[in-house]
Parts: structure tokens; sequence; C-alpha cells
């Protein structure tokens, strides 16, 4: 007797989704429970967001996507970054219900639940599907490393910075770490 297996699709993606309250992404065919986030990784992906506001939404570059947010790689891939950049240029992108492409900028901010996968083959998911950058944001190490210039499935640089992160790709957009990983009040 044989097995037969397959991959898992988008529409086996959305079938589980209406039964299950979790935050669910489909990488290569399989989908993965990702836990819900802690709450300092909530409040630095908070002040991320601002930040990104700031310099792109005010300035009308483009828009900043908060997770959950389905981005739609291939029908056997969508993933759901904790942050996503759409610059002007990719605006036809943004679908009713997903983002239909490559987002400008994924952010993915550590967490010990997380960090394996968004440091492997998220990476290189977001290299292979032509994100021109990708931002892993370390609380621990209160760090962020950019991840630049894709090729195949792999970034070609990489950049670590413990004081301003700079972007790579998107002119003007730069984040005070000091700001960004600033203490909570009152913890």
């Amino acid at each position: 007797m044989s097995v037969v297996s397959h991959s898992l699709t988008y529409a086996d993606l959305l079938r589980e989704r209406e039964t299950r309250d979790e935050r669910l992404e489909l990488i290569e065919g399989e989908i993965v429970v990702t836990p819900a986030p802690a709450p300092l990784h909530q409040v630095i992906a908070h002040r991320l967001a601002v930040m990104l506001d700031q310099a792109i939404d005010l300035a009308d570059f483009g828009v900043i996507m908060q997770s959950p947010l389905k981005v739609f790689f291939e029908d056997h891939t969508v993933v759901q970054p904790d942050l996503a950049v759409l610059l002007r240029n990719r605006m036809d992108q943004f679908g009713p219900q997903k983002v239909e492409g490559a987002p400008s900028l994924a952010v993915e901010i550590l967490s010990p639940s997380t960090s394996a996968r968004d440091q492997g083959v998220k990476r290189e998911l977001y290299a292979r599907h032509g994100v021109p950058e990708y931002w892993l944001d370390d609380p621990e190490a209160q760090t962020i490393t950019i991840f630049s210039n894709p090729q195949g499935d792999q970034y070609q640089r990489e950049t670590v910075t413990s004081a301003t992160a700079v972007s790579a790709t998107i002119p003007e957009l730069s984040v005070d770490l000091k700001a960004l990983f600033a203490p909570v009040p009152g913890i």
C-alpha cells in the first residue's frame, strides 16, 4: 500500500483558518502554526510601525501593514511577516484579501518560538520571491539585521546595526534603535 501525500495550497489554508483560531502560515505546502506574540514583541512592532509610518506613509511613499497580514507568494506559500511595506511602485499588489507578491520591505521580530524559521526558511523565501529588503529585529540583542540584494534564495548583502538602522533600498528610511528598544515604563 502506498501513501499519497500532496502539498497543501492556499485553499487548504483558508479552510484551516475557518476551523482554527491560530496564526497560520503556509510555507512550501506545509501549514505552520505561529504562537501569539508576547507583549514586548507587540510593543516593539507598534513602535517600529509608527517609525516606518512617519518615514513612508506620511511622506506618501507607500503604506505600512502589520500582522496578521497574508503575503501570497504562490499557491503553496503564504506568509505573515510582522510588518510589511508596499512602496507606491508596488501598490498593484495590494489586494482586498492579501498582498499578492513581494512587498518592498518585510520585517520579522525575533522571538524564541519563531527565531529559527525567521532566520532560515523565511529569509530564503523572501529572497527567492524578490523582497528587495528584509529586516530581522532582535529585541534581545537590540539589533536590526538588514538583508538586501536578493539573488536566488539568498541575500547578497547583510548589515547588522545597533545604533541606527538605515534602509538599503528605501531612501530616507532610518530607525533609531535606542528609541525602538527603550524600556517599557512600569516593567
